[in-house]
């Protein structure tokens, strides 16, 4: 139920912002560095891509290289919390701009299966380190919109930087396999100490011009019926 959920959310924001354009294309990779976060039930859907297709070994080696992303102070929805209710909100320095690992040949190996944080970085530009992405700011706000959804989801689990969110979910039995080709078992450990844990939709951080923007991209996704409830009720635990 999380994942349908999940492509929900993710499928009804790709068709949402169809419209915007984007210059991005294969090879196209400025963007793809080690800054992106994921959930649990994200970094559970590249494991299992990765066992899927016998890359258990490439992925226990790139996990196993340097770690060069800071570690975030705050989840998105503590952020927003944080913000709605006055106080000081303060999500870190996460700016780092080393090479995503997964990266080969300038393309994603993982693409299939890349989370939100990927899916949603476009620019209606070229850009490069020279020329920064360009995009609306009411895409932004949408995008950041998603991603409190998608933590939602996953509330109670693990949700942090990627490199270390795929490592700390090697500890469920099933993902052993990657577990076990480790070099430093400690790796898993370490991982789970730099993780935080997703928290619940306190609120969207948007003005009302741009609720009014948006609207119709959160009613396609609330009213999306799965087994006999939307996704709104599902979301809110009815």
């Amino acid at each position: 139920m999380k994942e349908t959920i999940y492509l929900t959310i993710i499928d009804q924001f790709s068709n949402w912002a169809a419209d915007f354009g984007s210059a991005c294309s294969k090879g196209c990779n400025p963007c793809c560095t080690q800054n992106i976060t994921i959930t649990a039930l994200e970094g559970e859907r590249i494991l299992n891509f990765v066992m899927t297709h016998g890359m258990e070994g490439w992925l226990a080696e790139k996990l196993q290289e340097p770690q060069r992303a800071d570690r975030p102070r705050m989840t998105t929805n503590e952020f927003a919390h944080a913000c709605l209710t006055g106080r000081e909100a303060d999500g870190g320095e996460n700016g780092t701009i080393a090479p995503c690992p997964f990266l080969e040949d300038h393309a994603c190996r993982i693409y299939p299966v890349r989370p939100f944080a990927c899916r949603c970085f476009i620019s209606t530009v070229r850009c490069s380190r020279a020329q920064p992405a360009r995009i609306a700011a009411h895409y932004l706000t949408a995008a950041t919109a998603m991603m409190q959804l998608i933590e939602h989801l996953g509330q109670k689990e693990y949700w942090g930087n990627m490199t270390d969110v795929l490592p700390a979910l090697c500890d469920i039995s099933v993902y052993r396999p990657i577990a076990e080709r480790l070099d430093d078992p400690t790796r898993i450990m370490q991982a789970r100490l730099r993780t935080l844990t997703a928290r619940p939709l306190p609120g969207f951080l948007f003005s009302d011009e741009e609720e009014e923007r948006l609207r119709p991209l959160l009613r396609a996704i609330f009213a999306t019926p799965l087994d006999g409830r939307t996704v709104e009720d599902i979301l809110n635990g009815r």
